[in-house]
């Protein structure tokens, strides 16, 4: 029956349709979601009525006036929400629509007569889409032919404090700026795109950090929204709730809220925008199944369509413009896009209210920016693409193509950074355009393109700032993260990344955020513990006070500081600690402690081993053992570690042994030695290099040739790479049959004298001897010899004739062979003295321990 008096409701609706239709918005009704019979709506989608001319408050039947039918999913009862500001009703229901059904919707609103108005009631229709077996947890924006991540690193260096006073983490990205000219008021906000550990950051016109973040996932469109607050981007990778999303900071870098697309989309990484009042406009993205045969693509093609949704301050969507509702899929310029998987439809990647209340949107892959009504959603004008209403005034380019970020300027004026991936060369600017409806004319008025390389193939943006000059991010590594010029087209600031990482967005606002508390980072170094510590924007900080222990949440004071940096070293070795620090003002008031940060101490002397269990006398931990794709197992006896292999498998790695943890400082030398020998003559891949994509090979070395017989493999390499304070070593056997056996494995650093040495080659000595000193007696300078059968960490350390030590003349990795040390004791006394030499081998257990005696005469 319930069915049967809804398709009575639906028939006298039908009757009169076509004059509904066409005076859709004359009725009293101003604006329908989904758009009454449209095709692949979302089937978790909501009913939105605005109406015209009567307060949705006189409704009487508000409860019940919007009635929704699927043809196979049935009768759907849903929740209704009022939102009186902007006149709308939103009819959300309970339960989702079937994919690729039609699901029928009536309107019957009852107003008193006393209101002398009539509603018509509305019938309309509506097909919901195909979903896509296409995970929504990809959330990658650009093509893997465009993509650069993982292609360079950071320029890094150890952790230090800056000349502001804020310490920087050892991976911290590094800027260089190049031009500082008076630019506008206002700190630079940015994240980092590429390779390396992802940072959000605030920097001063020196570039150094006046706020940052250390995030788990990569973050970006980082800025100031209108209301005065942050928000940044997040990523499902981070741990939030509902995926990806934007996360909304106070001035106090509190979190305060997050956003979200609903109703089947998840948000799109593009962007969002947060009003005043509270409101908020982000876009959204899913993924439906297409025809797209006509255009060159699969008949089951995968198309990722993106909507803008807008919400009220309370978080309830009151509007939203799906592309596939509005725009023509066959409008797309991106070459290959039909064919791409997913084809990206049409890439929206701005939305933003003009001044005059009317949304402006950029569409990346139909070249397009529209205007869109925010009363009823139909478009008022499309500027550039397949579909452009305008003649181009003053452009010798005619135009831009698969632009990023345009921004209303107020009085018809916009602008817009253009990729310009179309244009002939491919070009980038940013650009201003005036545009007259009246003459149809779209005038350009102002454009910069960079000198230093005009090509920009994604991401970027322009912006103009309050006093009239434009800062633009170029985007990609080799290009600036900033360049603010005059109106006049006059470079007042110029800012780029070291070795070139990638910025998604970059802006200028002033600001005035300040922690509460200090933000901590830790960094487990070979020979200490870094902590770093600052209270971001609070300049009333006397010192800071730091907490640990082994045991969470510690209490025990361990020392006080003016710096915002402090190494640890007297620590409990192969032990977990943790930390928290406070901050103390001027005025003697401590805050509340820091985050908490878990470290593992382990301190290495630096002539040691860097690796645990080495000769495997702990049986496999920590080591990590991995077979893919072959057939293969491991044995530990006394001589080592045995690869049993009976199928190497496809690959080289498709065997492995690896062992994690390597601490390796730029611009510092490491020795990786190993004992091999295999059943019979082969070759492995032994390396030391980064734990994650992209893997790079830091030690430098190729394949390695093992025997039947056992052979000491050394290599001795510099850190060139920025510091990893995570690194690995590797065992790759795979590929063939043949069984290697692993034994003595060991990274140390080498470590240079601080004397003027010599080496002699020739007859190899066969025990350590130290051979003492000549000339002496001496006068100032003399020579120590010793010698070496096989490479081991020297230590020789000098005492005054009453035993007190003096100094340390050598500590350091030595070769096999015979050594001189040239000593200079000009800061010394006249007297006796003696010294001694102590060897240890790669595994740290003393081979030698001798002594001697010099005399200096001055």
């Amino acid at each position: 029956m319930e069915k049967l008096n809804f398709v009575i409701k639906y028939l006298i609706g039908m009757i009169c349709i076509l004059t509904i239709l066409n005076a859709r918005y004359k009725e009293g009704y101003l604006y329908i979601a989904p758009l009454p019979y449209a095709k692949y709506v979302s089937s978790q989608s909501s009913i939105i009525i605005r109406f015209e001319n009567i307060p949705v408050k006189e409704l009487t039947n508000v409860e019940t006036f919007i009635e929704v039918r699927g043809e196979q999913s049935g009768i759907h009862k849903g929740e209704v929400t009022i939102v009186e500001e902007k006149n709308t009703v939103v009819f959300k229901p309970l339960s989702a629509f079937s994919g690729g059904e039609k699901v029928y919707v009536v309107i019957t609103p009852a107003i008193p007569a006393s209101v002398g108005k009539k509603l018509e009631p509305m019938n309309f229709y509506f097909f919901t889409s195909i979903p896509s077996a296409y995970s929504p947890e990809d959330n990658s924006a650009i093509p893997k032919s465009e993509s650069v991540l993982q292609k360079r690193q950071l320029s890094n260096s150890s952790a230090q404090i800056m000349p502001n006073g804020v310490s920087i983490p050892s991976d911290f990205p590094r800027v260089n700026v190049t031009i500082n000219n008076n630019p506008a008021d206002g700190y630079i906000f940015l994240n980092n795109w590429d390779n390396g550990q992802p940072y959000n950051m605030i920097l001063d016109n020196t570039g150094a950090p006046v706020w940052y973040l250390r995030t788990p996932d990569r973050r970006r469109d980082f800025k100031v929204q209108h209301n005065g607050t942050l928000t940044m981007l997040v990523r499902g990778e981070s741990g939030y709730p509902f995926g990806e999303g934007f996360i909304n900071l106070d001035q106090n870098y509190n979190e305060i809220n997050t956003f979200y697309a609903v109703d089947g989309y998840w948000s799109d990484e593009h962007g969002m925008e947060l009003f005043a009042d509270g409101s908020y406009m982000l876009i959204g993205r899913r993924h439906v199944t297409m025809d797209l045969s006509a255009y060159g693509g699969s008949p089951n093609a995968t198309v990722r369509e993106t909507a803008i949704q807008a919400f009220s301050p309370e978080g309830v969507k009151i509007w939203e413009w799906p592309a596939l509702q509005y725009l023509d899929i066959g409008d797309m310029d991106m070459e290959g896009e039909y064919t791409y998987y997913p084809v990206r439809f049409p890439h929206m990647n701005a939305v933003d209210f003009d001044d005059d209340g009317n949304v402006l949107l950029s569409s990346r892959h139909i070249s397009e920016v529209t205007k869109i009504d925010w009363e009823t959603g139909e478009i008022i004008w499309r500027l550039s693409g397949k579909n452009n209403q305008f003649d181009f005034v003053n452009d010798p380019l005619n135009g831009f193509s698969s632009q990023h970020d345009a921004r209303p300027m107020g009085d018809n004026h916009y602008t817009v950074f253009d990729n310009g991936n179309n244009h002939e060369p491919p070009t980038s600017r940013a650009v201003e355009y005036e545009i007259n409806t009246n003459t149809m004319t779209a005038t350009l008025v102002w454009q910069h393109i960079n000198e230093h390389g005009s090509y920009s193939h994604y991401m970027g943006n322009a912006q103009r700032l309050p006093n009239g000059n434009t800062f633009i991010n170029w985007a990609v590594g080799e290009l600036p993260k900033g360049t603010e010029v005059t109106p006049e087209g006059e470079k007042v600031f110029e800012m780029w990344a070291e070795n070139g990482f990638d910025c998604y967005r970059a802006f200028r606002f002033p600001w005035d955020g300040k922690r509460l508390t200090p933000y901590l980072i830790v960094e487990p170094y070979t020979d200490n513990i870094t902590l770093l510590f600052n209270q971001f924007g609070d300049p009333d900080i006397a010192y800071y006070n730091i907490y640990s222990g082994t045991s969470p949440h510690p209490t025990t004071l361990v020392a006080s500081t003016a710096s915002t940096l402090f190494e640890l070293s007297e620590l409990e070795n192969e032990q977990y600690y943790y930390f928290r620090v406070t901050s103390v003002n001027g005025s003697g008031v401590e805050s509340d402690y820091s985050n908490e940060e878990e470290v593992y101490v382990s301190l290495i002397p630096r002539y040691g081993n860097m690796l645990i269990n080495g000769d495997f006398s702990d049986d496999l931990d920590p080591w990590v053992w991995e077979v893919r794709d072959a057939v293969a197992d491991y044995e530990i006896q006394e001589d080592g570690f045995h690869f049993s292999i009976d199928d190497g498998g496809p690959n080289i790695y498709s065997v492995q042994l690896r062992q994690n943890g390597i601490r390796l400082v730029e611009g510092r030398r490491y020795t990786f030695e190993f004992i091999a020998r295999a059943d019979a003559a082969r070759t492995i891949e032994a390396k030391v290099g980064q734990d994650t994509d992209p893997y790079t090979n830091y030690s430098g070395i190729g394949n390695s040739y093992v025997t039947e017989v056992n052979q000491h493999f050394s290599y001795e390499f510099e850190m060139n790479d920025p510091t990893d304070l995570n690194a690995r070593v590797v065992f790759n056997t795979g590929v063939t049959s043949e069984n290697v056996y692993l034994d003595s494995v060991s990274v140390s650093e080498v470590i240079q004298s601080p004397v003027n040495e010599s080496i002699t080659t020739g007859i190899l000595p066969y025990e350590c001897k130290l051979h003492g000193n000549y000339p002496n007696p001496f006068n100032t300078e003399t020579t120590i010899r010793f010698e070496l059968p096989a490479a081991g960490f020297v230590k020789i350390k000098l005492f005054n004739i009453l035993g007190e030590f003096i100094k340390e003349i050598v500590n350091g990795r030595y070769q096999q062979g015979t050594h001189r040390i040239h000593f200079n004791a000009a800061d010394l006394s006249s007297g006796i003295y003696f010294y001694s030499m102590e060897v240890n081998d790669r595994l740290g257990r003393k081979q030698n321990y001798e002594f001697a005696k010099m005399i200096l005469l001055k």
